[in-house]
């Protein structure tokens, strides 16, 4: 689910002469979604609605940069209400006692020419556990003027649900949740 990080992707590539830029990233222009699920006949996806963050982009020093995102856990979407009433519940994300899942950025390292690798800590239901996204650029507009430099990417990773106290299930289900997030990065 989560996150969230991969916005960390609007530092790539470097071709520009300013150094500095703080971008905001959202449901508005972005998803995040996730599926679990250990098998080709057992697999449920599902995706945050309303979630919103920031990127410091450092362009003269890459690793300078930040990702901060968060999401507003109420706002679980899966392919049916009996799925997302039970996804909200107190053995998944017990969303009135934690409304909100956060991700931090603790380094930013490039690993290829449009692609990075984001690592941070997300907290989930009060428990913080580290979160790496590898994350593509699929767009970059660095030199465009001041308020009008963007950027599109795309961001995988996974987390152990058992990690985060949701262990109803598991044995039906599986631990491991895969992490898709597509957003547009924008002044």
């Amino acid at each position: 689910m989560l996150l969230l990080g991969a916005a960390g992707a609007v530092i790539a590539p470097l071709r520009s002469s300013w150094a500095l830029d703080q971008l905001k990233i959202g449901a508005g222009r972005g998803t995040i979604d996730f599926s679990i699920g250990d098998s080709k006949l057992f697999r449920t996806t599902g995706s945050f609605n309303d979630w919103h963050g920031m990127v410091n982009v450092d362009d003269a020093d890459v690793p300078k940069s930040r990702v901060d995102v968060k999401v507003n856990t109420r706002s679980i979407q899966m392919l049916d209400k009996q799925q997302t009433d039970m996804l909200k519940d107190v053995d998944f994300f017990n969303v009135d006692k934690f409304p909100e899942m956060t991700f931090h950025s603790k380094s930013i390292e490039r690993v290829g020419e449009d692609k990075l690798k984001v690592t941070g800590d997300i907290t989930l239901r009060g428990i913080t556990r580290p979160m790496q996204l590898d994350v593509s650029v699929l767009d970059r507009k660095p030199d465009a003027p001041p308020g009008e430099r963007c950027a599109r990417f795309r961001g995988q990773g996974q987390i152990k649900r058992s990690e985060f106290g949701m262990t109803k299930f598991l044995d039906v289900v599986g631990d491991t949740v895969d992490i898709s997030i597509r957003t547009d990065a924008w002044h």
